[in-house]
């Protein structure tokens, strides 16, 4: 064995403990373990068990295998004892005798063990062959010819994967196996086999040659690496990128060096990452302290890869990863074309690509990005050639794909307004598929939602080499698109080619390597109008913007500010693509909370100006809970305030409560508005953390009338980056769709300048190639490119629904959306004073339309001014500028009780805030109407369908009563009790009982009290209406606990894993508390579910709620698409939002909807 370690190189390894599966004692492991002994002590190991073979013996000693220790043998034997269920793989030290070192099984198993006929079950295998496919191959593949061509003919062949354990007890990927007419062909071999041991074999020689030439052999000498990009692949998936990447190349050196194959795509591979800069030593992207900055990604859309780091990585370093993230993607596409041949029987595949041939693909591929942009690559057939051949077909094909893309999701996502579409009774139905004949819906396109969905699906399942970030905007009834994109610039492109004709590799130029990324950025643009035009025939006209980031002028003038300035909008880059910081639209369209949820603490620490106690930051819903004690631990802190006897001991306990806190902040804080943001930040790729999360946790107050986002110019997608001095627009084109498709067919992507040039696009392309800054001719926020009054506010819209809209949202007209008290004010003042303008009609007649306006609103600060407002229409005179005042009133007092605690006075302090808020309660309590207070559209609706009563009245409070309330119950449970707090929560449900902020604070201050019941309905009822994952994982969490005190064991069980499985990880008491639970109901022989699907089974033999199966889940999804089809988009965004968040089978918005709600900004 030291000969044959000294054949590969080096002295083999030795292994570790782990290295005999099958535990100690068995052949297989002492041979492993004695593989540093030297050859003697490997060949005793072996034979020591050697058994004698009999006449009924079947055996084939494998006598051409190479790399076999001299004086030994190895094949096959199949003893008698196995009755034809399984064979041996063994060692012969002579012709009569065999050693066995493993069983295989009748499935292609192979366990480590000197046993003839062993038990395998529950035991793990070593080795194995695992059937993929069928596909179509050259019967010179199955002859084991790598040189064969289509005119060997075709057959049908099926195809494996070859698997090992390497020595961390994990299974990889090793090589590849075809059956075709019961024979087997072994591919992907890194040894060099004789055609006899690779090609032609039964089942137990394929089996044997497998195992010792591409296993156990190379385990002996240390040099267990799988074929090809498969080894890559595994490296990649396993390790930390940059090391991954080296090992990997490392692998094919070492591999070449012990005289084993290495494939043509493994060598291109190596020129990839070395020209990304990835195999010398990468300031910034080194390991420290064995960790890596960067996380590699794979899209679960495109399946391409992506870098993520955080935002302490500098520029340059970060520079260097888009272009090795790139490069991987080149690699990644060429390796998926060559599957691609595998499966159809064309050349080259991997087994038999040479370095050139690999190179050459790659290059085919950047030039042709529509070949492998959208799953079609098997479309241009076995003899296509895509290094020789014109690929031109593969931009029109996108087209077809896109129209296919539409009709698929409109019938997987029913109209709720068409007359075939399901009946809709609130509850969570699943979509009309399509058929399973393959028959398309008689979808005629039109739809907004449908459009925006389905380009959104085919933008974010692009298959690009280089990252990209795109928006698009549509109006389909005028038929006009626009679409912006970055682009990749010139560091990104290739610095070689290999040339066919002088058989070697040239160095590409600066001016040809700008020229080819001018074209490429050009072809990634037509691809996207092709998109645009085939998901829906009314869209006549596409418009392009491209946009550069400027990453090669901040290297080239090697200026800090511009540096620094760079990194900022690459991480802003990175933040909206990811839709870490998605932009809703901003201001009144976000959730008034600041999008914030789950433990409604959250919602109760606002912002500090010092230290401050960490207790009393999230003090009144501390969640720290101990379910043997049978009470939440804030009993106890609740007790210890209660059993003060003095007013000066309540008192300092306020002062050391409130130290500290910025109470004017905290009560008038903008419900929108978060802490100090970046230019990149503030300006549409940060700062909202997917609508308007307020970092600081602030409790919101006012009117709602705050819109910080709108005075940003935060509307703008690309703006954070356009703010950068470097980032320039390059391109503006219009395709008209006729001309358009037609040009396409003809030129595909052969021409990308003459086609932009035929439609008038505005570029500019300097000497070298490369583009020059231009000024734009259009931008993708102009109001031709999203449907007439698509931005406009339900607030202040006149809009009145037809009945089938009316009937899914609940909503006679846009008032019965409103959310925000004071634009509904303010629009009945701009009423009055349109009324007042009109002289067309009598004045007892305008008079009677603004009282039918107050009458409607039912407003008692409106209704005050009644008197006023119909003199002056009925005098002719103008109405008079109401200010309403209510709320401001409400803040003085609130202010007043504040200078109060920090005097030492929280009896009156609360005692003036009760006073100021009962006053408020008993105005709006005698309105002609039902006092609501909303946090979003999406609850609005929810409401409107679920709660309102028809012909409703719903009037909306002041949003500072609803947070005066909460802040009242939250210094009440605080500093007195939780039963002191419960009118205040009971007033914060009858005003918001579609808000599951309510039904979760009401739930934890019952559970305080011991009311379990009452605890218990909390919890439903928030599950009921939550919208929001961590909302129904806190709501289920709470459930566990009041039905465990209820000793409903099973619900209990249900609930905590249900709370587990919605979000994992939200609740960090789960575990320890389902642990404790499940333990007590084994002492107890209580049966109780194990599994997710037992616990919904629990659920609903139980009757109660399994999210998100919920009947708010049909409303909001059939509300989301009836609002964006009628240009309803500001309520349309918290709507999509939810009904993304309540898909079964997600875990919260992804790329393709985060891309559709950005469809929906202004």
């Amino acid at each position: 064995m030291s000969g044959l370690a000294a054949r590969f190189g080096g002295s083999a390894p030795k292994p570790s403990a782990s290295a005999d599966p099958s535990g100690t004692g068995s052949a297989f492991g002492d041979a492993m373990r004695s593989a540093a002994d030297g050859e003697r002590a490997v060949i005793e190991a072996l034979t020591r068990n050697a058994r004698p073979l009999g006449p009924l013996t079947k055996k084939h000693i494998l006598d051409a295998m190479p790399g076999v220790p001299e004086g030994l043998a190895v094949g096959w034997a199949q003893f008698p004892e196995t009755r034809g269920r399984g064979f041996t793989l063994g060692v012969f030290p002579d012709r009569r005798h065999c050693a066995p070192v493993a069983f295989v099984d009748d499935k292609g198993r192979v366990f480590a063990g000197e046993e003839i006929a062993p038990d395998v079950q529950g035991a793990d295998p070593v080795f194995l062959f695992a059937k993929e496919e069928e596909i179509l191959v050259m019967k010179s593949r199955l002859e084991g010819r790598r040189d064969g061509g289509a005119e060997d003919g075709y057959e049908h062949a099926l195809q494996g994967g070859i698997v090992g354990r390497d020595e961390n007890d994990e299974m990889m990927w090793l090589a590849s196996w075809l059956k075709s007419d019961n024979r087997y062909t072994l591919e992907q071999l890194r040894p060099e086999l004789p055609v006899g041991l690779r090609a032609g074999l039964e089942y137990r020689d394929a089996i044997a040659s497998a195992f010792f030439a591409t296993y156990l052999l190379p385990r002996f000498n240390g040099v267990l690496i799988g074929f090809g990009s498969g080894n890559i692949f595994r490296r990649l998936r396993g390790e930390a990128p940059i090391g991954a990447i080296r090992r990997s190349v490392k692998d094919t050196l070492r591999a070449r060096a012990h005289g084993l194959r290495a494939s043509g795509l493994e060598d291109h591979f190596a020129d990839l990452m070395n020209e990304a800069g990835a195999l010398d030593k990468a300031e910034g992207l080194e390991a420290v302290h064995g960790a890596e900055p960067l996380k590699l990604f794979t899209s679960p859309f495109s399946g391409g890869y992506f870098f993520g780091w955080d935002s302490s990585l500098e520029f340059r370093p970060a520079l260097t990863a888009l272009r090795i993230e790139g490069n991987l993607n080149r690699f990644a596409d060429v390796s998926l074309w060559l599957e691609r041949n595998g499966r159809i029987g064309a050349n080259p595949t991997e087994d038999n690509v040479t370095h050139a041939q690999a190179a050459q693909l790659d290059r085919a591929l950047l030039l042709n990005p529509a070949l492998t942009a959208l799953k079609l690559e098997e479309t241009p057939g076995k003899s296509f050639d895509p290094v020789h051949d014109d690929g031109t077909p593969a931009l029109a094909a996108m087209v077809k794909v896109a129209g296919e893309a539409a009709q698929r999701i409109a019938a997987e996502h029913p109209d709720p307004l068409a007359a075939d579409g399901p009946v809709r009774d609130g509850t969570a139905q699943p979509g009309t598929a399509q058929s399973g004949d393959g028959e398309t819906s008689s979808y005629a396109g039109g739809s907004e939602w449908v459009y925006r969905q389905t380009l959104s699906s085919l933008v974010r399942r692009l298959r690009l080499p280089y990252r990209f970030d795109a928006e698009f905007r549509s109006n389909l009834a005028d038929g006009n698109v626009a679409i912006g994109f970055t682009t990749a610039g010139t560091s990104m492109m290739p610095s070689t080619r290999y040339d066919e004709h002088q058989r070697t590799w040239v160095d590409l130029s600066d001016a040809e390597r700008a020229s080819m990324s001018t074209d490429y950025n050009l072809r990634v643009g037509l691809m996207m109008a092709a998109l645009a035009f085939g998901v829906d025939e009314h869209v006549r006209k596409v418009s392009l913007h491209v946009d550069s980031i400027g990453l090669e002028e901040a290297v080239d003038e090697q200026d800090s500010a511009i540096s620094a300035a760079m990194g900022e909008a690459l991480s802003a880059f990175e933040r909206i693509r990811t839709g870490r910081d998605l932009n809703t639209g901003g201001g009144k369209a976000d959730p008034k909370d600041g999008d914030v949820h789950g433990n409604p603490a959250a919602l109760t620490a606002g912002p500090v100006e010092g230290p401050i106690d960490a207790g009393a930051a999230d003090g009144a819903e501390s969640e720290s809970t101990d379910p043997r004690n049978g009470n939440d631990s804030g009993d106890s802190q609740n007790a210890d305030s209660r059993d003060s006897d003095s007013q000066d001991s309540m008192d300092e306990t306020f002062r050391e409560l409130m130290k500290g806190v910025d109470l004017d902040e905290m009560m008038f804080a903008d419900p929108g508005a978060g802490p100090a943001v970046t230019d990149a930040d503030a300006d549409g790729l940060g700062g909202d953390d997917l609508g308007g999360t307020d970092l600081d946790g602030a409790v919101p107050s006012g009117d709602g009338t705050g819109d910080m986002a709108a005075d940003m110019d935060g509307d703008d997608p690309l703006a954070a980056l356009r703010r950068n001095p470097t980032v320039r627009n390059l391109v503006t084109v219009t395709f008209e769709r006729d001309r358009f498709l037609e040009m396409i067919r003809v030129c595909g992507l052969n021409r990308p300048q003459h086609m932009y040039r035929a439609f008038n696009a505005v570029m500019d392309v300097d000497g070298n190639g490369g583009f020059k800054p231009i000024t734009a001719d259009f931008d993708i926020r102009d109001h031709a490119y999203s449907p007439h009054g698509s931005q406009e506010e339900p607030e202040l819209s006149g809009q009145r629904f037809p009945d089938d809209v009316a009937r899914v949202l609940g909503a006679r007209d846009a008032l019965d959306l409103a959310i925000q008290r004071a634009d509904v004010l303010q629009r009945a003042v701009n009423d009055f004073h349109a009324l007042a303008a009109n002289d067309r009609d009598p004045s007892p007649v305008r008079a009677e339309r603004a009282m039918d306006v107050i009458h409607r609103i039912a407003d008692p600060e409106l209704d005050s001014i009644s008197s006023d407002v119909t003199s002056a229409l009925i005098d002719g005179r103008d109405t008079p500028d109401a200010k309403f005042t209510m709320g401001d009133r409400l803040d003085e007092q609130r202010l007043k009780a504040r200078d109060m605690l920090f005097s030492g006075q929280p009896a009156k302090a609360i005692s003036m805030a009760e006073a100021a808020v009962a006053e408020m309660d008993r105005m709006f309590s005698g309105v002609n109407g039902v006092p609501r207070y909303f946090n979003s559209y999406a609850e609005r609706v929810v409401y409107n369908r679920l709660f309102a009563t028809p012909d409703e009245h719903t009037v909306l409070i002041p949003d500072n009563l609803f947070y005066a309330h909460m802040e009242l119950a939250d210094v009440l449970a605080q500093i007195d009790s939780a039963k002191a707090a419960l009118p205040h929560l009971n007033a914060m449900v009858a005003y918001a009982p579609a808000y599951p902020l309510s039904h979760l604070k009401m739930a934890i201050a019952l559970a305080r009290t011991g009311d379990w019941e009452s605890a218990r309905a909390a919890c439903l009822n928030a599950l009921r209406v939550a919208l929001d994952r961590d909302d129904a994982s806190f709501a289920y969490y709470r459930l566990a606990y009041s039905a465990w005190m209820r000793d409903e064991f099973a619900v209990a069980v249900a609930a905590y894993i249900m709370s587990d499985q919605i979000s994992s990880g939200g609740m960090g008491q789960v575990e320890s508390e389902l642990a404790e639970l499940m333990a007590r109901a084994r002492s107890q022989c209580i049966a109780v579910p194990q599994t997710v699907e037992e616990a919904q089974a629990v659920l609903e033999e139980h009757d109660l709620p399994v999210w998100p199966n919920t009947e708010v889940a049909g409303i909001v999804r059939d509300a989301a698409r009836v609002c964006v089809d009628n240009a309803l988009f500001v309520p349309a965004r918290t709507l999509s939002m939810a009904a993304a968040r309540m898909k079964v089978d997600g875990d919260g918005l992804d790329a393709i909807q985060i891309q559709f709600l950005r469809s929906l900004n202004a």
